[in-house]
C-alpha cells in the first residue's frame, strides 16, 4: 500500500453517494400521552410513548422497501464501503457516506439508480396527488387524534421525498498541493491523506474478504446440515443464498482489478468458484432424496471451504502487516 496504489485506484474507480429520504408518517402526540398518563393512572409521562399514523397506513414502510430493494440488489452488491456518514452543510443533517464503486460497474449501477428513480418519482408523484384525500381520511380514522397542525403543506411535503445520487473522482496524491504552507507541513497532510486513503483500502479488503467467507461458510454449512427427511431441523439451503453468492461472485473480479490491485488470492479464489458453480447443474438437484444426492451436496459444500481456503487466517495481516511502504 503506497501513495502509488492510491493514485492508480484514483483512475480504476469512482467515489458514489445514494442520499434518501421521505417522512415517516409517524408522529408523537404529546396530549394523547398525558391523557393515557391521566387515565392508567401512570405517575411519569415520560415512561409513556404515543404516536399515530398520521396519513393512516404504513407509508414509511411502502418507501422504505423501495429504497431497500435499490440498496440490497444493486448499490451494495456493486460498490464497497469507504468514508462514514457525514453532515450536509446546507441542511444540517446526516447523509450517507460514500463508497466506491470500480469503473466498470459503475454504468450497470447508473442504469439501476435511474429506473430505481423513476419507480421512486412515480410512487411519490401518486402519493402527493392522494395526500388531500388522505388528511380527510385521516380525520375521520383518527377522531380526537387528528391534528391538523401535524400536516405539512404541499410543497414543504414534496421537500420531504429526496432521491439523490452523486458520483465524485477518488483523490488522488501529489508534490502539487497547493497550499500556502511550509514545505514540511504540506509533506504531513499529503501522508496524513495517502495514509487515510490505505485505510480505507484495507477496509475494502478486508470488508470483501469477509462478505465472500461469510456467504460460502453460511452455504457450506446448509448443504452439509440438509435432511430430506426432516427439512425443519436440517439446514435448508434457499435458491437465493446461491444466487446471492453468484452476483458477489460476478463482481469480484473487478473489485479485485480496479481496488485491490490484482491480488492473487482474490483472483485464486475468484476461479475455484466459478468452477463449483459451473458443476452445478441446478440447486433443485442438490436436495436429492438419494445417497447420490448427499454425495454432491457433500462434495460442493467441500469445494466451497477449499475455494476461499487461501483467504483463511489472518489474510490481511499478511498481505499488508508489518510492511514499510515509502
Amino acid at each position: 500500500m503506497d501513495k502509488k496504489l492510491t493514485n492508480t485506484l484514483s483512475e480504476n474507480a469512482v467515489l458514489v453517494r445514494m442520499t434518501a429520504k421521505h417522512p415517516s408518517g409517524i408522529k408523537t402526540d404529546k396530549r394523547l400521552k398525558r391523557n393515557l398518563a391521566v387515565d392508567t393512572k401512570v405517575s411519569d409521562e415520560r415512561l409513556l410513548g404515543v404516536s399515530k399514523h398520521i396519513f393512516g397506513r404504513d407509508v414509511n414502510k411502502e418507501f422504505r422497501s423501495i429504497l431497500n430493494g435499490f440498496r440490497n440488489d444493486f448499490y451494495y452488491p456493486l460498490t464497497l464501503p469507504w468514508d462514514d456518514n457525514s453532515t450536509d452543510y446546507d441542511t444540517g443533517k446526516t447523509v450517507s457516506g460514500w463508497r466506491l464503486c470500480p469503473n466498470s460497474n459503475l454504468e450497470k449501477l447508473q442504469s439501476h439508480v435511474d429506473i430505481s428513480k423513476q419507480v421512486w418519482e412515480r410512487e411519490v408523484e401518486g402519493f402527493l396527488r392522494a395526500y388531500p384525500k388522505q388528511m380527510e381520511q385521516a380525520k375521520r380514522n383518527l377522531g380526537d387524534a387528528f391534528d391538523e397542525n401535524d400536516y405539512p403543506d404541499f410543497d414543504e411535503l414534496r421537500r420531504k421525498f429526496i432521491f439523490q445520487f452523486e458520483i465524485s473522482v477518488v483523490p488522488s496524491f501529489s508534490h502539487d498541493i497547493r497550499l500556502n504552507v511550509s514545505e514540511k507541513l504540506r509533506a504531513r497532510i499529503e501522508s496524513d491523506a495517502v495514509n487515510r486513503a490505505n485505510n480505507n483500502i484495507k477496509n475494502v479488503f478486508k470488508t470483501t474478504v469477509d462478505a465472500l467467507l461469510e456467504q460460502v461458510n453460511h452455504l457450506a454449512t446448509k448443504l452439509k446440515e440438509y435432511d430430506p427427511e426432516n427439512k425443519q431441523k436440517g439446514g435448508f439451503f434457499n435458491v437465493s443464498s446461491f444466487d446471492k453468492l453468484k452476483q458477489a461472485i460476478e463482481v469480484l473480479p473487478s473489485i479485485n482489478e480496479d481496488i485491490l490491485g490484482n491480488d492473487s488470492h482474490i483472483s485464486d479464489a475468484h476461479q475455484k468458484l466459478c468452477s463449483v458453480f459451473a458443476s452445478i447443474n441446478s440447486v433443485e438437484q442438490l436436495r436429492d432424496d438419494s445417497e447420490m444426492g448427499q454425495q454432491k451436496r457433500d462434495k460442493v459444500a467441500e469445494q466451497l471451504e477449499q475455494s476461499v481456503s487461501s483467504l483463511k487466517g489472518g489474510l490481511l495481516g499478511k498481505i499488508y502487516g508489518g510492511k514499510k511502504h515509502d
